[in-house]
């Protein structure tokens, strides 16, 4: 019988994107803790600095860049072989709180780009290169509940994009099972992290207490309550796992 444990990282190479916010540098750091290479990605190095941690590496990249994006996997085969974990966690939901009659055309782009199609972009030149290396691989998006039901927030946007990110999921898995190439989606609920935290903020003591009273657990999420469900998909134990989006939100979406 095949043995259903966590079984680390060692020897494998993995890019995580979103890398320089708290939720990605809390993944891309549990990867190299489990024996991982990991190249942390993002428009910024991280602010906390990941300079001397081993398993780290940091480099800039800006998803929505097509080319860029294709000559960053290019160097990462280069100089390591092709990452056969990549996490996408790059996103962000651009301003909050506007009514959809005064979304303009260009802030409506901006966020799918972000989104969505850096997330394609990404997926896309992984998937070269495990298919001419002849590797399998497993990616995890990063989603939101704003793309599995909706946001409070006024964020039109973010949510179809985030709906769009499951979909792409479910598609990309559905086409890539034969090539041994796997593709799972966490869809975060309300994060305490550095993209977030003004936004709380701004909430105020009344709204906080109402947006948590629809969370099971009482309590707002952490960058490190992503990690677990992230690296469950990535492992080797989940083998047989694809196509399946897990909320992480203290039990706020509750979907079959």
């Amino acid at each position: 019988m095949k043995e259903a444990t966590m079984k680390g990282f060692a020897g494998k190479v993995a890019v995580v994107t979103g890398a320089s916010g708290d939720i990605g540098l809390a993944i891309a750091r549990e990867l190299a803790a489990g024996g991982a290479a990991v190249w942390c990605v993002d428009v910024r190095p991280p602010a906390q600095g990941i300079e001397g941690e081993e398993g780290l590496r940091y480099a800039e990249l800006d998803i929505t860049d097509s080319a860029a994006v294709t000559a960053f996997f290019e160097r990462v085969r280069a100089e390591g072989g092709p990452a056969t974990l990549v996490v996408n966690a790059a996103g962000g939901p651009g301003s909050v709180r506007t009514p959809v009659d005064e979304v303009t055309d260009e802030a409506w782009h901006r966020v799918l780009t972000l989104n969505l199609t850096g997330t394609f972009h990404c997926c896309r030149e992984a998937v070269r290169h495990l298919k001419a290396a002849g590797l399998p691989g497993s990616i995890v998006n990063i989603s939101s509940g704003a793309g599995r039901t909706y946001s409070r927030t006024g964020v039109q946007a973010y949510a179809a994009a985030k709906a769009g990110v499951i979909g792409l999921t479910r598609q990309l898995a559905r086409e890539l099972g034969p090539h041994g190439i796997r593709v799972n989606c966490v869809a975060p609920g309300l994060i305490v992290s550095d993209g977030t935290r003004e936004e709380i903020g701004r909430l105020g003591d009344e709204n906080l207490a109402t947006h948590l009273s629809g969370v099971s657990m009482g309590r707002l999420g952490e960058a490190e309550d992503m990690v677990a469900p992230v690296v469950f998909f990535l492992d080797d134990a989940a083998g047989y796992v694809t196509g399946q989006t897990i909320s992480a939100d203290g039990g706020s979406i509750m979907l079959g």
